[in-house]
């Protein structure tokens, strides 16, 4: 009887053990340029997983001198329960809580049934998509890290479908990884676990981490491109980024937007433009100009940046109260 017993045991106390240092923390800065320089911030960000669950504490502020002198940083702390479905939005100074359900990314749309057929119809053509994936050779220490450098560059030529105007999207990002240590392996399968979950959650074939690392999140959200457009472009980049080796330790994004007569990508008629199309400078990627407070798309500084950078990795347990209400919080 004993002989059976101790086994079990010891089993179940080596699983307990394994499954608590799978736990993973990764402390990371974040800044972006806002658009056309406009409303830049910086800030940093802790997060811990745990299986399908998520605690992030985000901490940001304006970038320029006079704005983060007025303004300060602010915090916001969100815990995610993929397996809850439901999110948590923590305001630490108020001690209160929302709470949102997590929804498949049609539902959040709200779109009816009878909205199908003109959905499918887009605003705007690709009339042209080139995407790379390179490796530069360059190394550097980041963090403690040892990287590598890759150049991942997505190049899309539109055409607004009603007006006939066109104009070039480059996004380029440049991308340091580093091998995958044990610790780093670790983490990343936790990461990816969560991220996973909660894709599929969300009823997208693209974990956060893959649309971010491009910058898709805000690419997909001005772009006007259609569901299918921008899968089948998905689709391309996750195929591309297998060339990738290493876990992201810095991300860099850049994203341009011309008249696609003033672009480099010239070939055949596609590369043509009008005088009216070139004098109306227009802005096919939903209302950019307003948002950037510019009429012009073309010149100066990149419509948008950003990047991410990884302080820390550690694997190490995270006590199962971090992911729940803290007590003395009331909802809002």
């Amino acid at each position: 009887m004993e002989r059976s017993i101790i086994p079990v045991a010891l089993l179940a106390t080596l699983l307990s053990f394994s499954l608590a240092w799978s736990d993973t923390t990764i402390e990371m800065t974040h800044k972006t340029s806002g658009f056309r320089g406009i409303a830049a911030s910086k800030g940093t960000t802790i997060q811990r997983y745990q299986a399908h669950k998520l605690w992030e504490s985000t901490t940001t502020g304006f970038a320029g001198a006079i704005l983060s002198k007025i303004t300060g940083k602010e915090e916001t702390i969100t815990i995610t329960r993929v397996e809850k479905g439901v999110y948590w939005t923590l305001d630490p100074e108020e001690m209160t809580y929302r709470a949102a359900p997590i929804l498949p990314l049609k539902d959040m749309a709200g779109k009816k049934p009878s909205d199908k057929k003109a959905e499918g119809k887009s605003k705007v053509q690709v009339r042209k998509s080139q995407f790379t994936v390179k490796e530069l050779g360059a190394s550097e220490t980041i963090n403690g890290f040892p990287c590598k450098e890759y150049l991942i560059t997505w190049l899309l030529e539109m055409e607004d479908v009603e007006t006939k105007q066109r104009s070039l999207s480059t996004m380029t990002t440049n991308l340091w990884t580093t091998p995958e240590t044990a610790t780093v392996r670790s983490a990343q399968a936790d990461v990816m676990n969560f991220q996973r979950a909660f894709a599929r959650k969300l009823g997208v074939n693209v974990t956060p981490d893959e649309a971010r690392l491009m910058g898709m999140d805000v690419f997909a959200a001005m772009s006007g491109m259609s569901e299918a457009e921008l899968s089948k472009g998905l689709s391309r980049v996750k195929k591309e980024m297998t060339k990738i080796k290493g876990y992201p330790i810095r991300t860099e994004v850049i994203w341009n937007l011309e008249p696609a007569g003033e672009a480099s990508v010239k070939e055949g008629p596609s590369a043509s433009t009008s005088t009216q199309e070139t004098a109306g400078r227009s802005c096919l990627f939903g209302g950019l100009a307003g948002l950037t407070g510019q009429q012009e798309p073309g010149g100066g500084a990149p419509l948008f940046s950003s990047e991410f950078e990884v302080k820390s990795i550690k694997v190490e347990p995270v006590p199962a109260k971090t992911f729940e209400i803290p007590a003395g919080y009331t909802k809002k």
